[in-house]
């Protein structure tokens, strides 16, 4: 039977109950899916109920579903009952008024009275005067927890001293002079805080996934290259040994040759000297039979001629070997020696290619929030300036001694010992002989740089220098489009996209000098072992009582119109989350 609560434009036609998966028809009405489709397979004609539109086979029936969801917000207006408040669902907070085990749901949650009130219940909170003061928020759970233990008051601001709720007796006695806020404002701020946060992680997931598609992919063609280099690789040693037993084949063959010639020959030969030892033992008996004889006349008339085999002479040696093993050994050693060193050439070449891509992909690991930039970034920022003294004269220094741009031409200007004639740097003001520093230089729109540290002693006049370490300057730069570490020899690093901003590290107890990518935390090079307080020896016994101290060194692009390099204020990966709005 069709409830009597709910209202006619709920019902089907058919069934005239509630529907159930309601579906809508070409032509417009709407029936229970099972409905109708009973409906339709008990007739022989596909038609509508209600308009008796006729279809010439069952047109595909889809959920009304603005239709549907207007049918449950009615049945749960109408459980809800009159006052319009809507029952407690998982997740909500149910009042604490209501009785029984159909609660409603709070719409507020009272911090003076530590409870939570539906719509109806809250109607004296907002009629009673007594009551308006109170203070009213979105309905939450364990109201309890925001009372404090001490005082019994509600805990309604924050100490950010001592990262904490406190009540107002707390302020009076044990927060005094902090600095305090309420609890909504320190809500926005860290609300804020965490939406930078996420926004960061956002971003650092989209880098894994496209990184995991593009290694996929990567995979992929690899694989395809790797199988057809195979096949070529097959195919050329196929080719080579093709080669070589075509050419055993045709030794073989002409060996073979050779030798049936050479016994046609000595057989040929063998041929003749039979019918020649023949011919010759018929003349024997017959020498030996005249020897026999008595009759001289009859000797002398019958003497036996000489045979013609006995004035026949015949050359004849022993046959050498027709091919030295010697040789074809020799052959194929150096065959051997030749194949074994291309292959051991090429087989290098591609263990190379891998240790260097693993290499640099070490080097190219980094995440936002666990590597060890961070940790620099918050002990180990130093304020560093640029010093317009030692600046060559083409580099114009701005007010605050942040930016430094290349004029291009030469400013008449004075000299001093201890400004760049020649190159185009220039140092910062604040020299460092202990400890460990860290400062950022923004290189956004800039062709050409330089940044790094060198020692105080750098020669400052004339093109004799070499960036190299033996010299005192540990940089990096980026020249004609390559990026370089200025090491001996120089080191040219893979191409680094989006190279905006570079953090310079200097651990001068450690004798390290490290690079970064401040954008994607990555650690671009890193120079060690540096010899700081210089080589010679005099230097080093005088390091005890006056340590050489280390500047900071930058050179801007030297085009015209190009952007200035800027030294910017160092934040950590959690105060750019905070000042993200």
């Amino acid at each position: 039977m069709a409830s009597a609560n709910i209202s006619e434009e709920f019902l089907c036609s058919i069934c005239l109950d509630v529907f159930t998966e309601p579906v809508s028809t070409p032509c417009g009405h709407n029936y229970c899916r099972a409905c109708i489709s009973s409906y339709w397979s008990s007739g022989a004609i596909i038609q509508c109920p209600l308009c008796k539109e006729t279809f010439l086979t069952a047109p595909k029936l889809r959920v009304n579903t603005e239709f549907r969801d207007m049918l449950e917000i009615s049945k749960k207006t109408k459980q809800a009952g009159e006052d319009g408040g809507s029952p407690a669902g998982p997740g909500d907070v149910p009042c604490d008024l209501c009785e029984g085990n159909r609660k409603r749901k709070a719409v507020k949650s009272c911090l003076v009275c530590s409870a939570s009130y539906c719509d109806a219940h809250l109607k004296p909170h907002r009629t009673v005067k007594k009551l308006k003061w109170h203070q009213l928020i979105n309905p939450v759970d364990s109201l309890e927890e925001r009372v404090c233990r001490k005082h019994n008051k509600v805990m309604d601001s924050f100490c950010k001293r001592d990262q904490c709720c406190v009540c107002s007796v707390c302020l009076k006695e044990d927060h005094v002079g902090h600095d305090v806020v309420s609890l909504e404002e320190e809500f926005k701020a860290r609300k804020t805080i965490l939406q930078g946060a996420k926004m960061h992680i956002n971003n650092a997931m989209n880098d894994k996934c496209n990184m995991v598609f593009r290694m996929d992919y990567s995979m992929t063609q690899s694989r395809q290259k790797e199988q057809e280099t195979k096949v070529e690789a097959n195919q050329a040693f196929s080719v080579v040994v093709a080669a070589i037993l075509s050419k055993r084949a045709k030794l073989m063959e002409v060996l073979e040759e050779k030798q049936e010639a050479e016994e046609q020959k000595d057989k040929a030969l063998k041929r003749q000297l039979w019918l020649e030892i023949a011919e010759l033992r018929q003349t024997s008996v017959k020498m030996e039979e005249a020897l026999k004889t008595e009759d001289e006349f009859g000797l002398l008339q019958n003497l036996p001629p000489l045979p013609s085999a006995l004035i026949t002479r015949h050359c004849y040696t022993e046959r050498k070997s027709l091919l030295q093993v010697e040789k074809v050994w020799r052959v194929g050693v150096k065959m051997e020696e030749t194949l074994n060193e291309h292959m051991d050439k090429i087989i290098r070449e591609v263990i190379q290619v891998d240790t260097e891509e693993e290499a640099f992909e070490e080097q190219q690991t980094g995440t936002p929030f666990d590597d060890e930039l961070v940790k620099i970034q918050e002990q180990h920022a130093v304020k560093v300036t640029l010093d317009p003294i030692t600046a060559h004269p083409s580099l114009i220094v701005s007010e605050d001694a942040t930016q430094v741009g290349d004029g291009v031409f030469k400013r008449n200007i004075s000299d001093n010992p201890k400004r760049f004639d020649s190159l185009h740097f220039v140092l910062g003001n604040e020299g460092f002989s202990s400890g460990k520093i860290y400062y950022e230089v923004s290189l956004e729109g800039l062709t050409g740089w330089e940044v790094g540290v060198v020692r105080e002693s750098i020669n400052r006049k004339g093109f004799n220098l070499s960036l190299t370490p033996e010299n005192g300057c540990w940089t990096l730069g980026l020249y004609w489009g390559r990026c370089q570490a200025n090491s001996n020899p120089p080191v040219h690093l893979p191409s680094i996209k989006k190279l905006q901003k570079v953090g310079v590290f200097v651990d001068l107890e450690e004798r390290f000098v490290s690079f970064y990518n401040v954008d994607t935390r990555a650690q671009i090079y890193s120079f060690t072992g540096c010899v700081f307080e210089g080589a010679s020896f005099l230097r080093k016994i005088l390091a005890f009582w006056a340590r050489t101290r280390i500047y900071p060194l930058f050179r801007p692009s030297a085009e015209e119109g190009s952007s200035p390099l800027r030294i910017t204020k160092v934040r950590s990966v959690w105060d750019a989350c905070g000042a993200v709005d």
